[in-house]
Formats: structure tokens, C-alpha cells, sequence
């Protein structure tokens, strides 16, 4: 059982994913050698053992709160046949359009958002910036999110890892107390 309070068992298994991805990564991450040069598959922040590491347990965190977002709405939906959503946008749009649910309004939105673009950055060019994603300004709203921005890439420390899991258990928690699920399930 999560510290945090919820309402639904599918809201409690997301914590306890998040819960346990990040400290599986932080046990793993204790057993590195620090001061060891570890064997570097490319130069910059994102050529280490850790780095990927980091990387690894970031895009798994961002996954847990999507497949959250995902499962909610199904479960909100209930056997009304709807169309299903695609991606992440869509999610967020039919939780608006079919349940009243704005998770533009949950506070920390700005920060997840900050989140998910780091994946982004990611899981789109291992941990480079697009060039779609540097026009859009991305780098610097990443920066404001508190993730070091080096060399055009995001470099994911162990504080701004810890900052993400915290802002996607606040997040997962703030959603499962949103009125519209406590009236459904309530």
C-alpha cells in the first residue's frame, strides 16, 4: 500500500510502479562505482552505464502516468463503446471532452508537461534534441523544469530523477482525488 490516499486500486498499482521503478533504479545506481570511468558507448552526459540508467527509469515513470491516463479513461468510460485514444494528446482531450476532466488544471501540469518532453528528448534522440523540438523552444522549458540542458542534450541527474517521480506520484495522486472520479467511484 502507497503513503499517498486514493480512491482507485488502478491509481494505488500506478504509485506502486512509479514507487518501485525509481527504487529499483536508485538500489542499482547505489552499486556503481563512481569515480571508475565506466565504458562510454559515446562522449557526452549520455555515454554512460548511469546516464542510460537514468534515461531508462525516466521513460518508464512517463510510461506508468500514461498508461494511468489511459486506464482512467476507460474505466470512466465504462462499456460505452468510444473511440480510443492514440496518444497522449488524445488522452488528455477525450478526459476533457467525455468526463469534464481538465488536466491542464491539476496542479503540477506544467512541470508533467516538462516531464514528458525530457522522454521526449529521449526516446526520440537518446536524449538529443530534435531539431522540431529546438525550434519549439524545448530545451529551455526543459531547463525551467529544473533538467540540465548540455551540448544539446538533456543530462538527468539523480535529483531532477527524484524531482520526475515526485511530480508523477503528485500527479497520478491529484488526478485520483479530481471530483469527477470521486463521483464515479465514490
Amino acid at each position: 500500500m502507497t503513503a499517498e490516499p486514493v480512491q482507485l486500486q488502478l491509481a494505488e498499482n500506478a504509485l506502486e510502479d512509479i514507487i518501485g521503478t525509481f527504487t529499483r533504479h536508485t538500489m542499482a545506481a547505489a552499486g556503481y562505482k563512481w569515480n571508475h570511468l565506466r565504458h562510454r558507448i559515446i562522449d557526452g552526459p549520455a555515454g554512460d552505464g548511469i546516464a542510460a540508467e537514468r534515461a531508462a527509469c525516466w521513460l518508464r515513470m512517463i510510461s506508468i502516468v500514461e498508461i494511468f491516463g489511459e486506464a482512467l479513461l476507460r474505466e470512466l468510460d465504462g462499456d460505452t463503446a468510444r473511440p480510443v485514444p492514440g496518444s497522449w494528446s488524445q488522452v488528455t482531450n477525450f478526459l476533457k471532452q467525455r468526463h469534464y476532466i481538465d488536466l491542464h488544471d491539476i496542479p503540477g501540469w506544467d512541470r508533467l508537461e516538462a516531464c514528458f518532453l525530457v522522454r521526449n528528448a529521449i526516446a526520440h534522440g537518446l536524449g538529443h534534441f530534435t531539431a522540431k523540438q529546438v525550434e519549439k523552444g524545448v530545451p529551455r522549458k526543459i531547463r525551467g523544469a529544473g533538467v540540465a540542458v548540455r551540448d544539446g542534450m538533456v543530462v538527468i541527474t539523480a535529483a531532477s530523477l527524484a524531482s520526475c517521480a515526485d511530480v508523477c506520484r503528485r500527479f497520478i495522486t491529484d488526478l485520483d482525488a479530481y471530483p469527477q472520479v470521486g463521483r464515479r467511484h465514490g
